[in-house]
């Protein structure tokens, strides 16, 4: 199988860029039979330093002029041809690489999954696609099996992982990393090679006036030998592959038979050790998209408040936030419990905090919620996060005694939690000012929320958001107004409404520009919600 990779000049300004599009084109009209594959580099469109104002001028008609030669050159080759552009697809403008079989025709396409932060916004594509659970992109042309990894997309060893998993034949890598240095672009590639078990096949741009940087269009076998190499050189490179399909194999330990390296690293998996992820994870608190319905206590229409069922159940139903509420117990341990005494939700009496968590675990906190849920017990935050960590945003509600010094320790042992269980952004601590000062010394890494107190001065609960630095705001009902709405937005602080189960109530906040509405009923203020986005056409 003959590769061609073709590296183009970048352009560092519109004319260099219009040329650059001019060197893809002659690149690929001048392909002839004797190529199998083509690969062009990440936004062969807009290759170059253009301002959004110049790529939605001149995307459009460049990426007509590169489709129309890449499809040409499949064709008159009879070949495999990769064009990565700014490509129109059902969903919108997106980073997007087609790869068209020898008749022309589009045997599939990728949509990068990990977007630069600025992307978005600077190379003017929908992101959309990528912040919804997606299984990594596998093509089948040619009796091959192609995967695909765009640029910043080779930095997540996860990514890679999962890539591994779909047992490709050739990774394809469209690329910019216009920063890089050959050493770590040789670095990255041989791994993913190597972890893949594929050949990789990898299209970039040569730099020009920073040489060492970018470049490296290259070709790596699967034991991440590196088959051809093409530096800072602007041109194409070839380079041939006797079997497209051969694969690495290693001994299993030393001296054992030989078996493929992916199932090597593969017998010996403990994923429990490893950062959550998959399809069940969700953005994280800086991410997540806003409207948010906070499941209050969990779903507890029908299950205990502050428990794993009622968390449990919320997650299930697939919430964006959680919130439960954590005092101390007497030996220090963080449970989820509202109230400081026993006797609403438990067989007990007394308050948390003078109980060891042995003499509250004695207790029941189920059979007064209902007889079937007897013996149910309390819950501490290490077993909220082993069973939902990163699979909804966390609104901890710390609760503490006013006017007490609160707890350093206990806030740095929540934090410390949170570390353990890759949490930390998806959690924010809510709390009075107490919590608030505790956490700026404790855990300054963890968001905050500032709620409102009890003195008649939430109306100035803005007010202390911003000297406290705080993120959000929990507002009280009755105590807000949209002058406190947009006063906290004024200041960059998201807005919580604590809370709402009435739809029609909802929907009215929700215009006024709650952020996160949190409710006892999760499901019926979800679709609230969801009506109110559809309406809005958001």
């Amino acid at each position: 199988m003959k590769i061609c990779a073709i590296q183009p000049p970048y352009g560092y300004d519109l004319e260099q860029a219009g040329k650059a599009v001019d060197f893809l084109v002659n690149a690929l009209e001048s392909c002839d039979g004797s190529v199998d594959l083509v690969v062009t580099p990440e936004y062969s469109d807009t290759p170059g330093s253009l301002t959004p104002e110049e790529i939605g001028k001149y995307s459009g008609p460049w990426g007509k002029r590169l489709e129309t030669a890449a499809v040409a050159a499949a064709k008159r080759c009879h070949a495999l041809v990769a064009l990565s552009f700014r490509a129109e697809t059902t969903g919108g403008v997106r980073n997007t690489t087609r790869l068209f079989l020898p008749s022309g025709e589009c045997a599939g396409e990728y949509w990068k999954q990990q977007l630069v932060l600025s992307e978005p916004r600077g190379h003017l594509v929908d992101d959309s696609y990528a912040l919804r659970p997606r299984t990594p992109t596998v093509v089948e042309a040619e009796g091959l099996r192609f995967a695909f990894v765009t640029c910043y997309d080779a930095y997540f060893l996860e990514y890679i992982e999962r890539l591994a998993s779909c047992r490709p034949d050739i990774v394809l890598v469209c690329a910019m990393q216009r920063g890089e240095t050959h050493d770590n672009l040789l670095l990255l590639n041989r791994m993913l090679a190597f972890r893949t078990d594929a050949f990789v096949v990898r299209a970039s741009y040569s730099m020009g006036k920073t040489p060492g940087l970018g470049g490296t269009s290259l070709v790596v076998d699967p034991a991440g030998k590196v088959l051809a190499d093409m530096g800072d050189s602007a041109g194409k490179l070839f380079c041939e592959i006797a079997d497209p399909k051969w694969k690495y194999m290693r001994s299993n330990s030393f001296g054992g038979d030989l078996i493929r390296d992916d199932l090597f690293v593969e017998q010996g998996r403990t994923p429990w050790a490893y950062r959550p992820c998959g399809p069940f994870v969700k953005l994280d608190d800086r991410r997540m998209p806003y409207p948010r319905v906070c499941a209050h206590r969990g779903f507890h229409v029908t299950l205990p408040e502050n428990s794993l069922p009622a968390l449990g159940a919320a997650v299930a139903m697939g919430a964006d936030e959680i919130e439960f509420d954590l005092w101390e117990t007497a030996d220090g341990v963080p449970v989820s419990i509202h109230d400081p005494t026993l006797d609403r939700v438990s067989d007990g009496s007394g308050t948390v905090r003078e109980k060891t968590f042995a003499e509250l675990r004695a207790l029941d906190f189920g059979v007064k919620a209902h007889p079937s849920l007897k013996g149910l017990k309390i819950v501490t935050l290490e077993e909220i996060l082993r069973q939902f960590a990163r699979q909804t945003v966390m609104n901890i509600h710390i609760k503490s005694v006013e006017g007490e010094f609160f707890s350093r320790p206990f806030i740095r042992k929540i934090a410390d939690l949170l570390r353990r269980y890759d949490c930390a952004d998806h959690a924010y601590f809510m709390g009075d000012s107490s919590v608030q000062e505790a956490a700026i010394e404790a855990a300054p890494g963890i968001a905050r929320c500032m709620a409102a107190e009890s003195d008649m001065a939430e109306l100035k609960i803005v007010e202390r958001a911003v000297r406290w630095g705080c993120q959000k705001v929990q507002f009280f009902k009755p105590y807000f107004d949209q002058a406190l709405i947009d006063e906290a937005h004024r200041h960059g602080i998201r807005c919580n409404l604590f809370w709402s189960d009435d739809s029609e109530e909802a929907l009215g906040v929700l215009k006024m520009g709650i952020d996160t509405i949190l409710t006892n009923n999760y499901w019926q203020i979800a679709r609230v919600r969801d009506r109110y986005l559809g309406e809005e056409g958001k």
